[in-house]
């Protein structure tokens, strides 16, 4: 095959070089059949009762996917302890569903409920956070939240002009995130240790 000094792996094999069994046997090609003299009786038999045997019966064509993942062994190659019992609610829901709704319906529906439950839990901890968590001076980390001035609209008094309330007249008031409300005798020159 070549040079001897190139390397020359043998080539793939989905079955590891391991070779597999052909359970069709040599008679799978339709001109193998018809030639004469090389498909005899025997092999005859022997190909319809191949044929016969890869007919399915009505309980495996009436088998479903979401059936086997009922299989208790089947779940447990299948997944850890934890997932199965985090899973076991919504399993025994969709099971609940499945006379009334059917085997995907079932299914979606406590997939789409599962979902957004995730989402719901997301949305209610991210509100909870930016509601007692953020703009806050005394941490360092959290959300910070800068919110513009709002318009002056002609029903406020002092339309046209800006409104008072909202103008920052020192410094300390731009990003003061809460600090100006603190009642904290807070200063710079308070000491760090006291004797």
């Amino acid at each position: 095959m070549g040079d001897q000094k190139v390397y020359n792996p043998p080539k793939s094999d989905m079955f590891y070089g391991k070779g597999s069994v052909n359970s069709q046997g040599p008679f799978v090609d339709v001109r193998q059949r018809v030639a004469p003299g090389l498909f005899t009786e025997v092999d005859r038999q022997w190909r319809a009762k191949w044929l016969k045997a890869q007919e399915l019966s009505k309980r495996e064509k009436a088998f479903h996917f979401y059936y086997l993942w009922d299989n208790a062994d089947f779940r447990k190659a299948r997944l850890n302890p934890i997932r199965r019992m985090w899973q076991a609610p919504g399993d025994a829901f969709e099971r609940l569903l499945r006379p009334s709704m059917g085997l995907q319906k079932a299914f979606m529906t406590k997939w789409f409920i599962g979902k957004t439950m995730w989402l719901g839990a997301f949305v209610l901890t991210a509100n909870y956070y930016s509601k007692y968590n953020s703009s806050d001076w005394s941490s360092k980390g959290g959300w910070k939240v800068h919110t513009s001035k709002p318009v002056t609209m002609p029903g406020n008094p002092h339309y046209p002009k800006k409104d008072p309330q909202w103008e920052r007249v020192t410094p300390s008031k731009y990003n003061d995130q809460g600090f100006s409300k603190m009642t904290l005798p807070l200063k710079t020159s308070t000491p760090l240790t006291y004797n």
